[in-house]
C-alpha cells in the first residue's frame, strides 16, 4: 500500500491526541513537549486556543448552579461571593491546585481572587497581584494591539502585502492574491500549518533561545489556499506581526510591548520576555500525575503567539483600559476608536451566525452560550497553564481567568457567569419557518472533510434517503444535522455546523467540532477496480484516499489480501500520524538499503520499535498481527495514553508478550470486520500477516474517536 507523505497537523489525530514525542498538539494551542521530559503529559499545542475539551476528552463543563441575574455584575461583593461559591466545589479544586480571576466592568474592577497555592510545598496562597501565570495564546490580543498601535500611527497599512517587511523574501503563493496584514490578524493567510513543537521550549537555562528573526525564516509556510478565504488558527500569523511590530518600530518586539502598553497601563507583571523577576513570581504548573512541572523558558524568549506571562491584576487593567475607550487611567489613548473597533468587530466569518475572528480575539468556545450577547473572546493552553479571556464590549464587562493545569475549568466558569449574569436570552440559529432542502439539495455536502489544522481531524457526512443529514466527527462522535439555513445546521445538542460554498455553490469548507479550523471537503475518491462500494473494507479504503493518504494507482486493483511488509507499515504509520524521519546513520543491521530506512530509524530512536536480538529489523518480512499490535500499543503509550486492566478475552494463538497490546487494539476498535467474537471471546489471528486491507482499517480508526 503506498502512502503520501505530507506535512502533517501537529496534533497527531483526535485518537493519538498526544503523540507529544517530538510531535505537538496544542500554545497556544500548541504542542507538549513530552518527549523531552522525565514524565508525561497530554499533548497541547502550545500556541492555539485549546480545544473545548478537557485531559480526558470531556467536554461537558461542571454544572454549576447558581441564581440567575439579569443586569450583569455590579456589586463587588455579589460578584465576590459568585466566584467564591464556585471555587469552593471540590470539582473546581480538583482541576486546579492555583486560578487567579479578575471581573470588571465600566472601568471598575469588580473582583480580583486568587484560589488555591502557588506550589503544594510552601502552600504560599494566590495573590491576584503577584502571582504569575503563562497566559498562552491570550497573548495574541497584545500583539494583535501592537499592530494596531501602528496602523494607527499609519506606519503599517492593513492592507499592505507582508513582503514589504520580510527583508526581500518572498513568499511562495501560487495565487494572484498577496498575503496582507489583515489576513495575520484574521488568520486567513492560507499558509500550511506551522506550530510551535518541542524545539520551543527550553529546560536547561544554558540553551540558547533562537532570535525572532532566525526563528521566522527557518521555515517560512507556503500559502497552500487562496488568501483571504478559508480561517485556520495559525501561529505563525500570530508570531509574524510580532516580527513585522519589531521591524516597523525598531524595537525588539517585547520591548515594544513593554513601552507602549504595559508601562503605560501599569502592568508592571506583564512580560513576553520572563525576567527573573517575574519567573520567580511564576505559580508552579503540575502534569496530571501531580507531579511539578519544571520551570521552562521558551525560544525565542519572546514568542508573540504565546509567550507572556501576567497576573489576573494587570489583565483587569488592560480589560477596562479596553472597554472604556483604550486610555489609561491618566488617559493617555494606547488604543484608537478604530483600533477597538476592529478588536471588537468580527472580520472573518464562515457564516454570519457563527463568527471567526476579530483582530486578536475569536468566538466563544462553548457553543450557544452567549446568551444573547456580543462576546469576543481569546483562551490560550501552553504546558502546564490554560487561561481564558472574554469581553462583553457593549456592556463594558470584562472576565479573566488563569490556572496551573490543562482542564476545562474555564469553561466552568464561562458558563456559571454567563448563566448568572446574562440568563434573560437564549442562543439560536437560522431562520426562522426555515423549510430544509430535499435529500436530492443535500447531497452536495455529503462527503468526507478533513480540518486545515489538523488533517487528521476528520468529518464524515452522509445524506439518507429521508434527508437526515449525519455527521460523523473525529471530536464530537456521530451526530444527527436539522438544516435551520442554506448553509447552517444545528446537531442534536444544538451546536452549530456551517458551510462556506464557492461563487457555483459548490461546498469547500465546513466549521464544526474544531472551534478554531475550517475543514475542508476532499474530493470523492476514485476507488480500485477490485474495492467495489459494498467490499468489507470499502470505507477505510476510498477514505483514505480521498484524503491523500493513499497513493496507489487507481487504474489497477489494490490488492487488499497483500501481504504488508514490517517497513510499509512503519512507513505507512509515520506518513499518517506524522512521526520523524531520521537522518542518523541506520543503528539496525539491515536497514540501511531500505527505502523506508529513515522512517525504521525514526521509530527506533522513538521507542517505537526495537528491532530483533540479532540487531535487525527485517523490513522486507510480512508483518504479523500481533507485531503491528505491539508497535500500535507502543505508539499509544509514548503518546500518554493510560494503560488499564483490559477485560478481553483472546482466542488461543497470542504470544505473552503480545497479549496487551493486541487486547489494547481490540479494545480500542482499532481493526476491521476482521476480528470476530463468538462466545465473548475475541479472535485476533495473531500469527497472520496483516494484509493491506487490515492495514487501511487500522489507519482509518486511527483517525475517528476512541
Amino acid at each position: 500500500m503506498k502512502t503520501r507523505s505530507r506535512r502533517p497537523a501537529r496534533i497527531c489525530t483526535a485518537a493519538v491526541l498526544a503523540l507529544s514525542l517530538t510531535l505537538p498538539a496544542s500554545v497556544f494551542a500548541a504542542d507538549s513537549p513530552a518527549a523531552s521530559l522525565p514524565y508525561s503529559v497530554a499533548a497541547i499545542s502550545p500556541f492555539q486556543s485549546a480545544p473545548a475539551a478537557n485531559a480526558a476528552g470531556n467536554t461537558d463543563a461542571v454544572p454549576v448552579t447558581l441564581p440567575a441575574l439579569t443586569s450583569g455584575p455590579q456589586d463587588p461583593k455579589e460578584v465576590e461571593a459568585f466566584l467564591d461559591g464556585l471555587f469552593a466545589k471540590d470539582e473546581i479544586k480538583r482541576k486546579a491546585s492555583a486560578a487567579t480571576v479578575s471581573i470588571v466592568r465600566d472601568g471598575k474592577v469588580l473582583a480580583t481572587k486568587g484560589y488555591g497555592v502557588t506550589d503544594t510545598e510552601s502552600n504560599t496562597p494566590v495573590d491576584p497581584d503577584k502571582t504569575a501565570f503563562r497566559i498562552a495564546s491570550v497573548s495574541k490580543v497584545f500583539t494583535a494591539a501592537a499592530v494596531l498601535q501602528l496602523v494607527d500611527q499609519g506606519k503599517i497599512s492593513l492592507q499592505d502585502n507582508i513582503e514589504k517587511y520580510l527583508d526581500g523574501h518572498k513568499v511562495t503563493n501560487p495565487f494572484d492574491k498577496p498575503v496582507t496584514i489583515e489576513m495575520l490578524l484574521t488568520h486567513t493567510t492560507g499558509f500550511e500549518v506551522r506550530d510551535p513543537s518541542s524545539d520551543n521550549f527550553l529546560f536547561d537555562p544554558a540553551q540558547t533561545p533562537m532570535s525572532l528573526k532566525d526563528a521566522i525564516f527557518a521555515d517560512f509556510p507556503p500559502v497552500v489556499r487562496e488568501p483571504g478565504t478559508s480561517y485556520m488558527y495559525d501561529n505563525f500569523a500570530s508570531e509574524l506581526q510580532g516580527y513585522i511590530v519589531q521591524q516597523v518600530s525598531g524595537e525588539k518586539f517585547s520591548e515594544y510591548v513593554e513601552n507602549h502598553i504595559f508601562k503605560p497601563l501599569g502592568m508592571n507583571a506583564s512580560s513576553f520576555s520572563m525576567p527573573d523577576k517575574l519567573a520567580e513570581r511564576l505559580a508552579t504548573a503540575y502534569d496530571p500525575a501531580g507531579n511539578a512541572i519544571p520551570v521552562y523558558r521558551l525560544s525565542p524568549s519572546d514568542l508573540p503567539e504565546g509567550s507572556m506571562i501576567s497576573t489576573s491584576g494587570d489583565m483587569a487593567r488592560f480589560m477596562n483600559a479596553f472597554l472604556t475607550g483604550g486610555k489609561t487611567e491618566d488617559g493617555k489613548v494606547i488604543l484608537s476608536p478604530d483600533a477597538l473597533k476592529g478588536m471588537s468587530t468580527y472580520h472573518s466569518s464562515i457564516h454570519n451566525q457563527v463568527p471567526d475572528t476579530t483582530y486578536g480575539f475569536e468566538a466563544p468556545f462553548v457553543p450557544g452560550k452567549t446568551n444573547g450577547q456580543h462576546i469576543i473572546a481569546k483562551g490560550g493552553d501552553i504546558l502546564g497553564f490554560s487561561s481564558l479571556m472574554w469581553l462583553l464590549p457593549d456592556q463594558k464587562t470584562g472576565v479573566f481567568i488563569s490556572y496551573n493545569t490543562n482542564q476545562d475549568l474555564r469553561d466552568d466558569l464561562y458558563k456559571a457567569f454567563m448563566d448568572h449574569y446574562y440568563s434573560g436570552k437564549k442562543d439560536s440559529f437560522g431562520k426562522e419557518g426555515y423549510k430544509p432542502q430535499a435529500a436530492a439539495e443535500l447531497a452536495k455536502f455529503e462527503g468526507i472533510y478533513a480540518d486545515l489544522r489538523s488533517a487528521t481531524i476528520l468529518s464524515n457526512l452522509t445524506v439518507s434517503a429521508d434527508g437526515i443529514l449525519t455527521m460523523e466527527n473525529g471530536l464530537t462522535g456521530q451526530h444527527k444535522l436539522t438544516q435551520v439555513d442554506d448553509l447552517l445546521f444545528i446537531d442534536d445538542k444544538g451546536a452549530p455546523l456551517a458551510f462556506r460554498a464557492d461563487t457555483q455553490g459548490n461546498i469547500l469548507y465546513l466549521k464544526y467540532g474544531n472551534p478554531v479550523s475550517y475543514a475542508a471537503k476532499k474530493p470523492a475518491a476514485a476507488g480500485f477496480p477490485d474495492i467495489p462500494s459494498d467490499h468489507p473494507y470499502a470505507k477505510p479504503i476510498h477514505n483514505l484516499q480521498s484524503l491523500g493518504l493513499l497513493t496507489d494507482d487507481a487504474s489497477k486493483p489494490f490488492e487488499p489480501l497483500q501481504a504488508v511488509t514490517r517497513g510499509e507499515f512503519i512507513h505507512a504509520l509515520a506518513v499518517e500520524l506524522g512521526l520523524p524521519a531520521s537522518e542518523n546513520p541506520a543503528k539496525l543491521s539491515d536497514i540501511a538499503d531500505s527505502k523506508y530506512k529513515a522512517h525504521i530509524q525514526g521509530a527506533l530512536e522513538l521507542g517505537i520499535i526495537t528491532g530483533t536480538n540479532k540487531g535487525t529489523f527485517e523490513p522486507d518480512r510480512s508483518i504479523s498481527r500481533e507485531e503491528a499490535a505491539v508497535i500500535i500499543a507502543r505508539i499509544l503509550h509514548l503518546s500518554g495514553y493510560p494503560e488499564s486492566e483490559s477485560k478481553v478475552k483472546l482466542a488461543p494463538g497470542t504470544v505473552q508478550w503480545a497479549e496487551p497490546a493486541v487486547k489494547m487494539v481490540v479494545e480500542m476498535k482499532l481493526h476491521g470486520p476482521e476480528v470476530t467474537v463468538k462466545d465473548g471471546v475475541t479472535e485476533f489471528n495473531s500469527k497472520a500477516a496483516m494484509n493491506k486491507q487490515e492495514l487501511a482499517a487500522l489507519m482509518y480508526a486511527l483517525l475517528l474517536p476512541f
